[in-house]
């Protein structure tokens, strides 16, 4: 049982391994590349800069954001379950709840904009104010469904990082760093929403250059620096091999081994002592081990003890 389980380890630090390394890279080269909203507020503003990106580019890089995303769900999820082999399973089960609806929002809002920016581009060129309204009622919506989901991923960092150090998954600094980016980040996030509040605008903290490139690239890094401790320990131990025992080969032509047999033995008889023993129960022979009925009768001619006959019934009306 041992052997399985270290087996199941080492599959999942490869799977995460990797997941981490891949998710880390896609997004973190997006985040450079993805232009930066002055005020999120100002859709006409925002609308401007969508359509002055050319539209192959957009397309690329929401594309490989969803796929980043999507691949982060699975690392996270991955190291979810880890905790729950190592004993943490309240942990897991808050890392994988998290990983699972942030990625999901984020995969979602990321791919509703692919093909928007054509439609807007033409649709700005014809009629701006129209292009702008409905532009608007996606933009807030999506506005909210990231914010939530950056704040689900904070706490699935927080919480996989702490739990993390707790069964010695990965070194104390990495796991105390991830947690201590991920708190401040979800600080200001709260606190920004918080502030909106009293006048209804949105709020997108990662608009920020501060926030771009003091929370969310080193979380990058810190997935990078995850995945790189699972392959490093995935890499370096060698594999095992769980056998399995496997039916014993009969030549052709053999017959089949037969079960034994059920044989009932008496029980061993107490030891005699010297106090009187009371009189115990007859033995009553073992179904399996009583003489067969037709062994009794006796055959045809042979001079055997006859069987007792049977009286005649009586006579109800005699004469």
């Amino acid at each position: 049982m041992a052997d399985v389980m270290e087996e199941r380890i080492r599959s999942i630090e490869r799977t995460a391994g990797f997941a981490f390394v891949i998710a880390s890279v896609l997004l973190a080269s997006t985040m450079l590349v993805h232009p930066v909203f002055p005020d999120v507020n100002k859709t006409n503003q925002v609308l401007q800069t969508i359509t002055s990106q050319k539209g192959e580019a957009w397309m690329q890089v929401h594309a490989l954001m969803a796929v980043g995303f999507a691949i982060a769900t699975v690392a996270f999820c991955a190291l979810a379950f880890l905790l729950h082999i190592k004993g943490s399973s309240g942990s897991a089960a808050i890392v994988t709840t998290c990983a699972l609806v942030g990625g999901g929002l984020w995969v979602t809002f990321l791919s509703a904009e692919m093909y928007a920016t054509r439609f807007y581009a033409n649709l700005f060129g014809i009629d701006p104010g129209g292009a702008t309204m409905l532009f608007s009622t996606l933009w807030f919506w999506k506005i909210g469904a990231l914010n939530a989901g950056a704040l689900l991923f904070f706490a699935a960092v927080l919480f996989g990082g702490v739990a993390a150090v707790k069964r010695d998954v990965i070194p104390v600094w990495l796991g105390w760093g991830g947690a201590l980016i991920a708190g401040v980040g979800a600080v200001v996030y709260i606190g920004d929403f918080w502030s909106s509040t009293a006048t209804g605008a949105a709020s997108q903290p990662m608009q920020w250059p501060a926030m771009r490139y003091g929370i969310g690239l080193p979380l990058q890094l810190w997935m990078l620096g995850v995945g790189v401790v699972f392959l490093q320990r995935y890499f370096s131990r060698a594999p095992m091999r769980v056998t399995y025992p496997r039916p014993e080969a009969r030549p052709a032509g053999s017959a089949p081994r037969r079960p034994a047999e059920h044989v009932t033995r008496p029980a061993a008889e107490p030891a005699q002592t010297g106090a009187p023993s009371a009189p115990s129960a007859p033995r009553i022979p073992h179904p399996a081990l009583a003489p067969d009925p037709e062994e009794e009768r006796p055959q045809a001619g042979s001079r055997g003890p006859e069987a007792p006959k049977r009286p005649a019934p009586p006579q109800i009306f005699p004469g």
